[in-house]
């Protein structure tokens, strides 16, 4: 899989819950992509842009970009091997697959772009298994120390739709900025409305932030 590197940073609190920004008054609409089965939700005021597919854009489906240099995207994979629902029944052995698939997807992803980016450092927050009836679904948040400027955020909802011989990626990065506590909310929103379609809307408690505890690479 490529991946391209916009304007980095990663997202501190992810609370996977529903998109309504506090202490703002923000128009927001609703992206749906039909041929990948996938919508979320985003500021009206924000640029989004769909990528021609061929060559040049093979993987990259959109971008999309909001504030203080934060950028989403959305990569389309093509998979080798179509995932079935049945293959993931028995709860220890789909613990187990999961958990390989996002240690994969670390090393393939962030690492590589950790290194691209020349970060002095790569920290995980938190990875979990967010998969459900409509396919294998995870998510992992990261924090990359520079050695010049702030940190950056970078962090993923990674999803394998059942029978389908594609994977999705909502990658998101940005500027760590404590500071900038209602652009941090509102990133983490537009991160979170991210759901495939016919999947559930799930309540979750807050992940921890990588600060907390984190895995260095």
């Amino acid at each position: 899989m490529r991946f391209l590197v916009l304007n980095c940073s990663l997202l501190v609190v992810f609370t996977l819950a529903k998109f309504q920004p506090a202490g703002a008054q923000l128009n927001v609409q609703e992206y749906y992509d039909r041929e990948y089965g996938y919508f979320f939700k985003y500021p009206t005021t924000w640029k989004l842009q769909r990528m021609p597919e061929g060559d040049a854009n093979k993987d990259i489906r959109l971008t999309l970009q909001g504030a203080n240099d934060s950028s989403f995207m959305v990569i389309i994979d093509r998979t080798q091997k179509t995932l079935e629902k049945t293959d993931f029944e028995n709860p220890s052995d789909r613990t187990q697959r999961v958990g390989e698939m996002i240690q994969q997807t670390i090393a393939q992803i962030y690492q590589a772009v950790s290194a691209n980016i020349k970060a002095l450092d790569m920290k995980i927050g938190e990875r979990r298994d967010l998969s459900n009836d409509v396919g294998i679904k995870f998510y992992v948040a990261t924090f990359h120390t520079m050695k010049e400027g702030r940190p950056i955020i970078m962090a993923g909802i990674h999803a394998f739709p059942f029978n389908k011989d594609y994977s999705i990626n909502f990658t998101m990065t940005t500027f760590w900025d404590p500071a900038a506590m209602q652009e941090n909310e509102i990133l983490t929103e537009v991160f979170n409305s991210f759901l495939l379609t016919g999947e559930p809307q799930t309540s979750t408690v807050p992940a921890k932030p990588p600060g907390d505890e984190p895995e260095s690479r």
